[in-house]
């Protein structure tokens, strides 16, 4: 994302070559570690879809839909350690590989979202959220997510192509940095969503902690509830927080609002570092993905046991009829003895 500045003078060439170090030693790790932690949360997510619990269908299918993201962010970080030393054959490629990262990035935002305004409902207004979380319109907006992540990744395509340029995730066009892409990119990508996930999590959160249960079973639950709200809020703040602010900063640089040379440098490294670090989001949102488990299989052994109680209840019950009975029936054999 950095080019030397228009009057020649300020080149990035040594922050280039610093990141370059940098982004291998965080990219190779967080490839493999990605790749292997997303696939045993879309196995764990598919096998809980199978018993058929259909408070769980929603949010199994958002988390899926979240960690088929991450694989896509994962598949670009093998193109873009590849590309670090081998030169595209053309242009289009670049595109391709950036197209993949910020579909991956976004999506992720907003699936992310949804999870946070699907669960708010369910706790806050579980009548109407029982119509809305169907399995096929939860389908549906997930679907609708890709479609808009795809389309929105057309303008890096057109504007690379357009000036024929080489350097994958440098020296991107300055039409990517223009007022009409970097401002709805910022709030709709980011702004938007984070003030629906904070509203949401804040909300979920209070209601959590007023709600008194004796039940133990539902103490746990609601506990690892609350650890899978605040960890979903703190994964995403610590990802896409830094490198949103450094979109704007690179924004003010490439559009000739910060002129100084050491500043113009160390935003060109703050956006790279950011976007750098942002990649290791694949493997955090492992930590959502175990507390959602762990809630579940809590709300399982709940519903399991609540079941063995009422069993228990039932048998008890029945034996005390069984004896009433039975001592009614000698009572009235005395009554009749001579």
């Amino acid at each position: 994302m950095s080019q030397s500045a228009k009057n020649g003078s300020c080149s990035s060439e040594d922050v280039d070559r610093v990141m370059q170090i940098v982004q291998v030693v965080v990219h190779v790790p967080t490839f493999f570690l990605g790749l292997v932690l997303n696939l045993l949360a879309i196995r764990g997510f598919c096998a809980l879809l199978k018993k058929r619990v259909l408070e769980h269908v929603a949010t199994c299918t958002y988390m899926i839909n979240l960690a088929a993201f991450d694989l896509l962010m994962v598949l670009s970080l093998l193109f873009k350690i590849v590309l670090f030393y081998v030169p595209p054959p053309f242009p289009s490629l670049c595109s391709l590989v950036e197209g993949l990262h910020f579909i991956s990035m976004y999506g992720g935002i907003l699936t992310v979202c949804f999870i946070s305004l699907d669960r708010y409902l369910a706790i806050q207004y579980p009548f109407l959220a029982s119509h809305c979380r169907s399995p096929r319109k939860i389908f549906g907006i997930c679907c609708a997510i890709w479609v808009l992540v795809w389309a929105g990744s057309i303008p890096f395509y057109n504007f690379s192509w357009e000036e024929g340029r080489y350097t994958c995730f440098n020296n991107m066009s300055s039409k990517v940095w223009s007022a009409h892409i970097v401002f709805p990119v910022e709030v709709f990508g980011f702004l938007l969503p984070l003030g629906v996930m904070g509203f949401c999590s804040y909300k979920n959160i209070h209601i959590l902690v007023s709600r008194q249960d004796t039940n133990p079973d539902l103490n746990r639950k609601k506990k690892a509830c609350i650890w899978t709200i605040a960890s979903s809020l703190a994964v995403f703040v610590v990802s896409f927080l830094p490198v949103h602010i450094g979109f704007f900063l690179q924004f003010l640089v490439r559009n000739e609002f910060i002129l100084e040379c050491r500043v113009r440098r160390s935003i060109t490294f703050f956006v790279k570092l950011s976007m750098c670090l942002s990649n290791v989001n694949c493997c955090l949102d492992f930590f959502c993905y175990y507390f959602t488990i762990q809630e579940f299989h809590m709300g399982i052994r709940s519903r399991q046991n609540s079941k063995d109680q009422l069993e228990l209840d039932l048998l008890q019950a029945r034996t005390t009829v069984a004896g009433d009975r039975k001592l009614s029936a000698e009572k009235g054999n005395c009554s009749l003895g001579p």
